[in-house]
């Protein structure tokens, strides 16, 4: 009987330790959390052609202060760039201007016309816990807009 006590309790205490976990780096940033698929892109609003083939999926993961793109090529094959990221009223801010060794994981990718080595001010659109439309005026005067889905 006191073998199952202890045991009980054990498992009490083990199942508050996992449900105390914690799975957002330095706080809580609302919906933005997660991972989400560039589901299209359009310039002056015309369709770019994305998914070709070559890259079958870019997604925004953002945690914290970071924010990953994760490009997907087939057979699992990836590249992850890295950048930071913040939020001052409607505007998203990607900063990928980070230099140093592996220069081109600190630079979006080519394909989703974000500024290269800088800060791409994205405006919020529209936004719920699982879509999302930002745009921004590229210094080529092209309006680029992004409707995201969240995937996680």
């Amino acid at each position: 009987m006191m073998k199952n006590k202890a045991i009980t309790a054990l498992l009490l205490a083990l199942l508050m330790l996992v449900s105390a976990g914690c799975t957002r780096n330095n706080g809580d940033i609302g919906d933005l959390y997660g991972r989400w698929k560039v589901e299209t892109l359009t310039a002056d609003g015309v369709g770019l052609p994305l998914y070709d083939g070559e890259v079958e999926m870019y997604a925004l993961w953002f945690q914290s202060e970071l924010v990953w793109i994760h490009e997907l090529f087939p057979h699992q094959d990836y590249l992850n760039h890295k950048g930071m990221w913040k939020r001052e009223g409607d505007k998203l801010l990607l900063d990928f201007s980070f230099t140093g060794d592996y220069d081109e994981q600190y630079r979006p990718p080519v394909a989703l016309h974000f500024v290269e080595n800088g800060v791409t001010p994205l405006t919020v659109a529209s936004e719920s816990s699982f879509k999302m439309t930002l745009w921004y005026v590229g210094d080529d005067g092209v309006r680029y807009e992004y409707h995201l889905r969240k995937v996680y």
